[in-house]
C-alpha cells in the first residue's frame, strides 16, 4: 500500500517553518531511525539500496546446520536427476518432430491425408500436452536447482557454503522481497511505515528466531542474500569487522540520510530485544540438557497462541499463560519454579514483561 500523501515524517512534525528547516538539515534521521555505524560502511557498500536488510547471528550447532543444508542439496540433486532422465526420454520425440519439419519421414510424421480427423486431433492434443508439461518443467521447476547451484544475482547457497563452511557462529543477512517497493519513503508516517515495521517486527521475533537456523528463514517476505553473507564473513575473517557488528540489525536506506538502523523495541532492534534473544537461547539450551527440548517448542506454541487472543497479552493474560505452562512442565517432571530460577527468571523473556 503506498504511503498517504499527507503523511509527514517525524522529523518535520513542528509548528514553525524554522523548526522544519532545522529538522531538514539535521544530520540524524527521525526516530525510530538512526544512522548506521560508520564501521559498517564497507559492508553496506555491497547492499542494494532499494531493499531492507536484517543481519543477525546464527548460533545453532554446526552439525545441526549441516544436516539442515543437506536436505535441499539432496532435493535439488534429485530434481536435476529427474530432469536429466526426462531429457533423455523425450529427446527422440523432439528430434523426430524436428526431422519431420525438415521433410525427413519418420515415426513421428503424420500422414494427415490418410489419417482420420479424430485421430489427427487426438495426436495434436497429445503432443501439445507434452509441450506444455515440458515447458512448465523448464519455467517453474528447473530454476530451483539452477539458482541453488549457480545463481548469480544474489549468489547461491552452494557458493556460500563452499566459502563459509559450517560453524557454530555464522552471519545471516536477510533481504526484503518485492513488498518493499510499496513502502516508498520509510521516514513518512502512515500505514506503509506501520506495515514495514510490522513485517520487520515479525521477522526479528525472538521466539521465531530461536526456533530456526538461518537457512530456514526464507519466506514470502524475506530472501537470504548469499553474496552479502559471504562478504560479511570475509570482513570478520580479516578482522575489519567483528561478529558483534552483525548482531541483530535492521538496515534501511534513505536518499537523504543514507543507510539507517532501527533501534527500537517496536521493530525488534533494541537492546531489550537482544537480551530477550539471549534468554530464549539459554532457556532452550537448559531444556535440551534435561532431554526435554520438546517442552521448548510446546511453550513457544502456547505463548504464541495466547498472545494472539483478543484483548492483548497483558499481565493478567500472561499469568494465566504461565499457569498453563507450569502444568505442562510439571506433567513432564520438570520443576517449574526451580527451572526458571536456574535460567535467571522470566524477566526479559519476549512477551512476558508487563505491558
Amino acid at each position: 500500500m503506498p504511503p498517504k500523501g499527507k503523511a509527514k515524517a517525524r522529523a518535520f512534525k513542528t509548528t514553525s517553518s524554522t523548526s522544519k528547516l532545522s529538522s531538514t538539515n539535521s544530520l540524524d534521521p527521525p526516530a525510530p531511525f538512526k544512522g548506521a555505524p560508520e564501521t559498517l560502511s564497507e559492508f553496506l557498500s555491497n547492499l542494494d539500496t532499494t531493499h531492507i536488510y536484517i543481519t543477525h547471528l546464527d548460533l545453532k550447532p554446526a552439525d545441526f546446520k549441516r544436516k539442515i543444508f543437506l536436505v535441499p542439496v539432496f532435493m535439488n540433486l534429485t530434481i536435476i536427476g529427474l530432469i536429466l532422465w526426462r531429457i533423455r526420454a523425450i529427446w527422440p520425440f523432439y528430434m523426430n518432430i524436428c526431422l519431420s519439419l525438415l521433410g525427413r519421414t519418420n515415426k513421428m510424421t503424420m500422414d494427415t491425408k490418410n489419417l482420420p480427423l479424430n485421430d489427427t486431433i487426438r495426436e495434436i492434443l497429445r503432443r501439445t500436452m507434452i509441450f506444455i508439461c515440458d515447458l512448465l518443467l523448464y519455467v517453474f521447476v528447473w530454476p530451483w536447482p539452477r539458482d541453488f547451484f549457480a545463481g548469480r544475482t544474489n549468489g547461491n547457497p552452494i557458493t556460500w557454503r563452499f566459502i563459509v563452511g559450517f560453524s557454530d557462529k555464522e552471519i545471516v543477512v536477510r533481504r526484503s522481497r518485492r513488498w518493499d517497493a510499496a513502502i516508498g519513503n520509510p521516514l513518512e508516517e502512515g500505514s506503509s511505515q506501520d506495515e514495514m515495521l510490522g513485517i520487520i517486527k515479525r521477522a526479528v521475533d525472538p521466539i521465531r528466531m530461536a526456533e530456526k537456523t538461518g537457512y530456514l528463514m526464507l519466506n514470502k517476505e524475506w530472501d537470504l542474500d548469499w553474496k552479502a553473507m559471504v562478504v560479511a564473513t570475509k570482513l570478520t575473517d580479516k578482522g575489519t569487522l567483528s561478529f558483534d557488528d552483525f548482531k541483530t540489525k535492521i538496515l534501511v536506506h534513505n536518499e537523504e540520510f543514507g543507510w539507517m538502523t532501527i533501534e527500537t523495541a517496536s521493530a525488534g532492534g533494541s537492546a531489550k530485544e537482544e537480551e530477550g534473544r539471549r534468554k530464549i537461547v539459554a532457556f532452550k539450551d537448559e531444556l535440551t540438557a534435561l532431554g526435554k527440548e520438546n517442552l521448548f517448542f510446546r511453550w513457544i506454541e502456547l505463548v504464541q497462541f495466547e498472545s494472539s487472543q483478543p484483548g492483548g497479552f497483558g499481565p493478567e493474560q500472561q499469568q494465566k499463560t504461565m499457569t498453563k505452562a507450569q502444568a505442562m512442565f510439571e506433567a513432564q517432571g520438570v520443576d517449574f519454579d526451580k527451572f526458571w530460577a536456574k535460567v535467571g527468571g522470566m524477566e526479559g523473556m519476549p512477551g512476558m514483561d508487563p505491558m
